[in-house]
């Protein structure tokens, strides 16, 4: 498979608690194989997945956009609501209570579930075996970014061992490069385009140091996405598909998206945050238990063929966020086609523009 290592970014991003220990103590994640150490692990991917959904979409339910002027008007409806209860004139309203109170949960856990088992049947492999293309993808680039130490602390790099010459070279130059930069434009050119050419130089000795040392990484990498498509195709097709009523189940309960409605085979836009809240929990508990386990376990046989750097990757939160990212947005989509699920304009708006990058 060929693979094409994106650019560094100019600004490393901040690594996850936890996750900028993992060079300083070695297998600290990986060794922690107990049920809380786990779900620890889920919600750290959660966190991420909700900090990529803040930055990607701005939400809000249907109606509830604001503006000055209605906020004054209902500053202006309260203000007159106290001054008649303080004359002593009864405000009558509608008791929530007095209203009759519907469940439908029954129903769209029925619907639910039997949406899910058609999208996780046999026939719908392909479409799995797409969706983990895609998460593939996103494991490429953190593998790389990775790989080169864009997402570990400064204490977490010291502590990881080099490899290979031009990675010592690259490190070398990635660390002293603003100090290096800063005095080649501080000499005297008699030519600005000596400068300019100066710059040039300098940037293709660093980018062919770093291709060359991530053409090292490519083997690695390869067999790593092997263990990924392995993995998460059993768990889709043998682990998760048969626990789905219990999955169903504890979605639209917990979410309680069934009371005071209608009628239960759709949900509308104003619940499907309480429901993405709730199906992202119990997803990433699921997967990460399933998961993490194999996924340690084959990359720890493999010591052979992977950097200790590598093994450590696996236990990385992100990978389960990006996992959740491209499998639970293509459910609602999914659910959404099949009339299920009434997304909001601006969800859907984000379904749509990822579709179309993609």
């Amino acid at each position: 498979m060929a693979t094409r290592p994106p650019a560094p970014p100019a600004a490393p991003p901040a690594a996850p608690d936890g996750a900028s220990q993992q060079g300083g103590d070695k297998g600290s994640l990986l060794n922690s194989s107990s049920t809380k150490a786990l779900i620890d692990l889920a919600i750290t991917a959660k966190r991420l997945r909700e900090e990529q959904i803040q930055a990607k979409v701005v939400y809000y339910g249907e109606g509830q956009k604001t503006n000055a002027e209605l906020d004054a008007i209902t500053e202006a409806v309260v203000a007159e609501l106290q001054s008649l209860q303080l004359a002593g004139i009864k405000v009558v309203t509608t008791s929530a209570s007095a209203a009759p109170t519907t469940d439908v949960s029954i129903e769209l856990i029925g619907t639910l579930r039997a949406l899910l088992e058609k999208l996780f049947s046999p026939r719908r492999e392909g479409f799995m075996r797409r969706k983990i293309e895609d998460i593939q993808r996103k494991i490429t680039t953190l593998f790389f970014n990775s790989a080169l130490y864009i997402k570990l602390s400064t204490q977490a790099r010291q502590a990881l061992s080099v490899t290979y010459p031009d990675q010592a070279v690259y490190l070398a130059i990635r660390m002293h490069r603003d100090a290096m930069l800063a005095t080649i434009r501080s000499q005297r050119y008699t030519d600005p385009k000596v400068l300019a050419e100066a710059l040039s130089r300098f940037d293709s000795i660093e980018k062919g140091l770093r291709m060359d040392f991530l053409s090292r990484t490519t083997p690695e990498l390869e067999a790593l996405l092997g263990i990924y498509r392995e993995v998460l195709l059993k768990f889709f097709f043998e682990e998760f598909k048969p626990g789905l009523g219990d999955f169903c189940w504890a979605v639209i309960k917990e979410s309680r998206v069934g009371l005071g409605r209608p009628h239960g085979y759709k949900l509308a836009p104003d619940v499907f945050m309480s429901f993405r809240e709730v199906f992202e929990k119990h997803f990433l508990e699921r997967l990460v238990l399933n998961v993490q386990g194999p996924l340690v376990q084959k990359a720890t046989s493999m010591r052979d063929t992977f950097r200790d750097e590598t093994v450590q990757f696996v236990a990385d939160p992100q990978i389960f966020s990006d996992v959740c990212t491209v499998v639970c947005d293509a459910i609602y989509d999914y659910l959404y086609t099949e009339g299920f699920l009434d997304l909001p304009t601006q969800w859907r708006n984000h379904l749509f523009k990822d579709r179309a990058a993609g």
